[in-house]
């Protein structure tokens, strides 16, 4: 069972997994609102925390959740570079990089992006992940993919038929890339590694509707020659 718990300026949807009828859950990128996601997962065990990548808006709420559930924050070790850059780039800035909607965004409501200065931010300690490991959430098991470029520690979730892939996948494309942590040629070669998987399955991305591999599959090629 999926739950989502759409969250933050960027309306991040977060996840929580879980079998029917079994309470020990995993919660995927809590980007923000953590009285939300606590509220979503009440009469559930939550067993870890995990970041399908280090961006703010899905990690903000990361410090709240793993004080509050007592559990580890799972994520994959090449994305350690990632937070200590956002903070650093916002401290700069005053406001969180939010990509190609940054400017809007601030136009809109300076205060949507503001830096949150002498908030309790998360520390960016992580329990690592590997490729092809296998997570035991109840009866469920849970393969992470290593699938970089969008950041270089980027993952996807494979689960009975579903996959979660951060911003990795989305409907009509790959997740954003561009300098300095983030690559389109290796965006590339993981959406073609979650394309071979059966037509069949269900990807629930990062940010807004579900799409299937089958819908997707035929436009990669378009996407490469578009660069973007």
């Amino acid at each position: 069972m999926l739950k989502r718990v759409v969250v933050g300026v960027l309306a991040t949807n977060c996840w929580i997994l879980h079998a029917r009828g079994d309470r020990r859950a995993l919660v995927v990128d809590p980007g923000d609102e953590p009285g939300r996601i606590l509220a979503a997962a009440r009469g559930l065990d939550v067993m870890a925390v995990l970041l399908t990548h280090a961006h703010f808006d899905h990690v903000l709420a990361v410090p709240d959740l793993a004080a509050a559930w007592r559990v580890p924050v799972l994520a994959h070790p090449a994305d350690a570079p990632v937070w200590p850059h956002e903070v650093a780039a916002a401290r700069r800035a005053g406001h969180w990089d939010a990509g190609t909607a940054t400017g809007e965004l601030l136009a809109r409501d300076p205060a949507s992006l503001a830096f949150p200065a002498g908030a309790v931010l998360w520390d960016g300690a992580v329990t690592p992940v590997a490729d092809g490991e296998i997570l035991r959430v109840g009866p469920l098991e849970v393969r992470m993919l290593h699938t970089p470029g969008h950041t270089p520690g980027g993952v996807s979730l494979a689960v009975d038929g579903h996959l979660l892939t951060g911003d990795t996948l989305f409907p009509g494309g790959p997740g954003l890339t561009g300098p300095p942590l983030s690559d389109f040629p290796a965006i590339i070669r993981s959406v073609r590694r979650l394309l071979d998987l059966p037509g069949t399955t269900r990807v629930h991305p990062g940010h807004g509707p579900d799409t299937t591999v089958a819908a997707e599959r035929p436009h990669l090629e378009s996407w490469v020659a578009r660069g973007w």
